[in-house]
């Protein structure tokens, strides 16, 4: 799985690129994540900071279905856990779907390593403005999905990929869809 950062959330993270790596093992692996997967655009994700209540958040935006995870109060140290985080959201957000779970689970063996790189993708930065716009910025309430004191972000992540339409282009034309059920449609056309 390859994580493609804004200029901002690498310097924010202090995340470092494939070739820039101190340790050759893990420099060497990073790379040949990057060349195996970056002409793919199912195991690409771009990657974006926000702050929310003075906190660092992450979203986190799937190339191919526009999927989109938001992460709440993520620090620095928790970036070595990026990985499990999003593996734990999709397990969650498909939980009671058998198909879209056995896709899940061989989607995780066939990318099992998380990998940095920049992002200079337009198109998935311009996705991410919007989402961060549309969903933290201006059009709907995130105090709205409060239980209590907590924040229930598995709602959220719900509520973002499943009930908010977004456009994609499909054979020259523009499309509504469901990010959710968009992704679930090619992960389980993929792993059958």
């Amino acid at each position: 799985m390859i994580i493609y950062a804004t200029k901002q959330t690498f310097e924010r993270y202090k995340i470092v690129e494939p070739q820039n790596l101190s340790d050759p093992i893990k420099r060497e692996l990073a790379e040949q994540t990057v060349q195996q997967e970056a002409t793919d655009s199912l195991p690409e994700w771009g990657a974006k900071i926000f702050y929310f209540d003075r906190r660092k958040c992450l979203q986190l935006s799937n190339f191919a279905s526009k999927f989109t995870l938001f992460l709440f109060d993520i620090k620095l140290a928790d970036m070595d856990d990026l990985g499990s985080f999003i593996v734990t959201y999709l397990l969650r957000l498909y939980d009671g779907d058998t198909k879209m779970l056995a896709a899940l689970h061989k989607m995780f063996e066939a990318s099992p390593v998380v990998v940095f790189d920049r992002l200079k993708n337009r198109n998935v930065i311009a996705t991410l403005n919007f989402a961060q716009r549309e969903v933290v910025d201006e059009k709907y309430d995130l105090y709205d999905f409060f239980e209590g004191n907590v924040l229930n972000t598995l709602k959220i992540n719900r509520f973002v990929n499943f009930r908010r339409l977004v456009t994609i282009k499909l054979n020259d034309k523009r499309k509504y869809i469901y990010p959710g059920e968009r992704f679930r449609e090619l992960l389980v056309e993929r792993y059958r």
